[in-house]
């Protein structure tokens, strides 16, 4: 087996597990993943009959939800591997720490995605509106670009968290600040201009962009290639913060393991 096949396979291997992992953890998923964009749709898709506006605010509802997993599921992996007694076993094992850390972070992001992705849908056939997103292929390019940079944020907020005892507070400090400043729940235009520019750091508002742009008949591609910037730069922090994050365990020796 060559290197990048065996990078490959440990990969799937660590995100099934993962998917397996979080799949037995029922009442968060119904929680996160079924109940709140359910009623999100069913609240503010009642009084939107513009096709444009109701693609918006599905759109926002969607990337509001996988936000909310990535956050509160993806960003905790290496703090749930600490309290179970199996984070040192990770970090010093012959397999990449890194490789099986971005692999569960990814599993962690497709079952968010299905379960959203899904509910979603079935929300959308009950109330027999149907939803025009735009051209399939675009959207699905979309969706993929969305799911890698939650993962990369996952790699990242889980480094952060592990050399911090106060990981639910930062997850709670990170919730609404993102939902606010990407225009998932309120339009960017209402901010004031200082507010909004820190909206240029945050790829689910170029995403979000993308899609109503999608739905507009015309996707723009300025923001597909932001948003796989701003993903791409997520990844690389994520990487040198799980750089440090190993150094710190295997020569100093001061990580908080217990």
């Amino acid at each position: 087996m060559t290197r990048g096949t065996g990078t490959v396979a440990a990969l799937a291997s660590t995100a099934r597990h993962q998917i397996l992992i979080y799949a037995t953890a029922w009442k968060f998923t119904v929680v996160f993943g079924v109940v709140q964009p359910a009623v999100l749709l069913l609240v503010n898709l009642n009084s939107t009959t513009d096709p444009v506006s109701a693609a918006r605010v599905v759109s926002g509802i969607v990337l509001m939800a996988l936000w909310t997993n990535t956050v509160w599921r993806g960003a905790i992996i290496l703090q749930l591997e600490r309290i179970e007694g199996v984070l040192a076993p990770g970090l010093f094992g012959l397999r990449s720490a890194l490789v099986v850390l971005i692999g569960k972070s990814l599993g962690s992001s497709l079952l968010s995605a299905a379960s959203v992705l899904a509910t979603v849908g079935a929300t959308l056939a009950v109330l027999r509106q149907p939803v025009d997103l735009g051209p399939p292929v675009w959207v699905v390019a979309g969706l993929v670009v969305v799911l890698l940079s939650g993962t990369a944020v996952g790699v990242l907020l889980s480094c952060v968290f592990l050399v911090s005892r106060h990981g639910s507070q930062i997850s709670g400090a990170l919730m609404y600040p993102v939902f606010l400043l990407s225009g998932l729940l309120i339009p960017l235009s209402l901010f004031p201009r200082p507010v909004r520019l820190l909206s240029w750091l945050i790829s689910f508002r170029w995403a979000m962009e993308f899609f109503v742009s999608c739905a507009q008949g015309d996707p723009d591609l300025r923001y597909f290639g932001l948003t796989l910037l701003l993903s791409a730069g997520y990844a690389l922090a994520g990487y040198r913060v799980f750089g440090y994050v190993s150094r710190r365990a295997r020569v100093n020796g001061t990580l908080d393991l217990e």
